[in-house]
């Protein structure tokens, strides 16, 4: 069996925890916002900017991705990330800068959304590929246990805006890693130039249609689930809602641990459908539950769901994908779930 945990692999999985940090600290800034005074309307309006942003800027990183190369293309992105987060640091009012500062952060972060895993995909072995993104994926949310420590490490809503700069130079050591992950879409011949409409063709073509159609479905799925599972626990009384995200974390974590090497083996395509039935069996379950245990059950089984389903739709994009348009298509997968959550989003 080829390797998986090669040097430049290991590089890229560090750059990519590194990186999360950025994205991960942004529920934080809801806090933040509303310290100095925004009212809920106005803060989904200024957490919108970043989708606008990412997606007004994804066809320049497909081709960035593709035609100019993985690595580059990852440090832009990380400069761009943290430029934004030093902007939030000066933002001591409510006012454009805190609009332009999401606007930015969305630029980047839909670069380094595409751009790792489509490094990833080019650094794991085929015969490995969907253990490896599900293995991958583990150190993107990891960052995520970050959040609640912060107030305990003396970051209180008003000194938020201290936290986001000093992330950034965090974030800043990720560009050290990259340059050490290697680049293998890059060569010293100058890549064929391809037309636009030859990409879209590509990329529409009709193998693709169950991928998208399977991945706006997930995506939505997630959004719902995210944004009402805490809200449903809360209104029917249950003490510690807060909980479900504990079980839901261990099911994707412990799914991808366990059982990583499953998909490969079954083939990743076989796994679409229960993935994606046990995360709506999860809505179900959040929508009906009454008590702590039943939905700590709905939070497992949608991790569970979650840990399949991502790795196993990213790896069959890349596996019906020509090498050379890799990046486009992580372009187009990033969109379409960024496009699902602000359609289904509240």
């Amino acid at each position: 069996m080829p390797k998986l945990w090669t040097k430049p692999f290991v590089h890229l999985t560090v750059a990519h925890m590194l990186q999360g940090l950025g994205y991960s600290s942004m529920p934080l800034l809801p806090l933040y916002l509303a310290h100095l005074g925004a009212e809920r309307t106005q803060i989904g309006q200024i957490m919108a900017c970043s989708a606008i942003g990412g997606l007004l800027f994804r066809p320049l990183v497909a081709w960035a991705l593709d035609f100019w190369g993985r690595r580059q293309t990852l440090m832009v992105g990380t400069l761009v990330v943290v430029s934004a987060l030093f902007l939030i640091g000066t933002i001591d009012s409510l006012g454009p800068r805190a609009y332009i500062a999401r606007f930015i952060f969305g630029m980047g972060a839909g670069a380094l959304f595409s751009g790792y895993f489509a490094l990833a995909s080019d650094l794991i072995p085929d015969e490995r590929r969907t253990e490896g993104l599900a293995l991958f994926g583990i150190f993107g949310l990891l960052p995520l246990a970050v959040n609640p420590i912060i107030g305990r490490a003396g970051f209180a809503d008003a000194e938020l805006r201290y936290y986001f700069p000093l992330l950034g130079l965090v974030i800043l050591l990720s560009i050290f890693f990259i340059l050490g992950a290697g680049d293998p879409n890059k060569s010293s011949v100058r890549p064929p130039k391809v037309r636009p409409v030859e990409v879209l063709r590509v990329l529409w073509a009709k193998p693709m249609w169950s991928l998208w159609s399977a991945t706006m479905a997930f995506a939505c799925l997630v959004t719902v689930f995210i944004a009402f599972a805490t809200v449903c626990a809360e209104s029917r009384g249950i003490a510690h809602p807060a909980w479900l995200w504990a079980t839901y974390g261990a099911g994707a974590v412990g799914v991808r641990i366990v059982g990583a090497r499953l998909p490969d083996k079954l083939g990743p395509h076989n796994l679409v459908a229960p993935a994606l039935t046990a995360y709506g069996l999860a809505c179900v379950g959040m929508s009906i539950g009454t008590t702590q245990i039943e939905m700590m059950i709905a939070g497992g089984l949608a991790g569970v769901g979650h840990g399949y389903c991502f790795p196993v739709l990213v790896s069959q994009v890349v596996s019906r994908i020509p090498q050379n348009l890799r990046g486009s298509s992580m372009a187009m997968f990033t969109a379409l779930w960024e496009i699902s959550a602000v359609i289904s989003g509240p």
